[in-house]
């Protein structure tokens, strides 16, 4: 499957300070976003071992997918994609098949009957990384201010002398927050195939304090809004053609 590589960056503002989520996307030309009408989100793979503070997890999932839903509609534009959860989409079913939802192959067919062209499925991961940092010397120079008078205490010449130095820096422990999200969509009439559009964001930085959180929702808006892109890069792809 043939599939291109746009590389971009995102700067947020966290803890006062400014950081760039790197971001790679994939996707197959072929894909048509403007034929996507409605996907639904499977659960995400959490791994939150960072969080600050403990949420229920269906109330952490809701957050999640809200922030997911922006980052798409930031895309393709509001309310023009019809974006549910996986539980939506089966309590939809039950208006259908009442209580016997269908599983299995029979599960995405139905969506697949129901309007969905396209299901996403991710992996978030976000965790404190420490590292030591031994002890180590730093050197640099100074300059010493010299002035030259005459007999009747008149500066006449200033001289700056340099004077080489050595300090001295302790080994110390350094934290880490890593953040990591990697969204991908399948269709729905093909659930066991491969991918057809991908991304791979990830945010790197020295921890100061601040809400963790706050780096996940940059990085899963900035993410999904990537992984909708498609017009840009359509654009792009054709221009590049065009001068070959």
């Amino acid at each position: 499957m043939k599939k291109f590589l746009l590389l971009t960056a995102f700067i947020f503002i966290f803890s006062s300070a400014i950081f760039a989520a790197d971001i790679e996307v994939w996707q197959d030309p072929s894909l048509n976003f403007s034929e996507l009408k409605k996907v639904f989100i499977m659960p995400f793979d959490l791994k939150l071992e960072a969080k600050s503070s403990l949420m229920p997890a269906k109330q952490q999932n809701a957050q999640i997918f809200s922030w997911a839903s922006d980052g798409i509609n930031s895309s393709m534009g509001k309310g023009k994609l019809t974006i549910k959860t996986l539980d939506a989409l089966t309590e939809d079913m039950k208006f259908i098949y009442g209580d016997q939802i269908p599983e299995g192959q029979e599960f995405f067919r139905a969506a697949s009957e129901m309007g969905y062209g396209a299901f996403i499925k991710a992996e978030l991961t976000q965790k404190f990384e420490t590292e030591h940092v031994p002890e180590s010397t730093r050197t640099y120079t100074e300059y010493k201010e010299i002035q030259k008078r005459d007999k009747n205490g008149k500066i006449i010449e200033t001289l700056r002398i340099p004077e080489e130095k050595i300090e001295v820096i302790p080994a110390h422990d350094v934290t880490y927050l890593s953040t990591n999200f990697e969204p991908k969509i399948f269709l729905t009439n093909d659930p066991d195939g491969d991918h057809v559009a991908a991304a791979k964001g990830s945010i790197y930085r020295e921890y100061q304090g601040g809400p963790v959180m706050k780096v996940v929702e940059n990085l899963v808006k900035a993410s999904m809004k990537d992984l909708f892109k498609h017009e840009e890069i359509k654009d792009k792809n054709s221009k590049s053609k065009r001068k070959k």
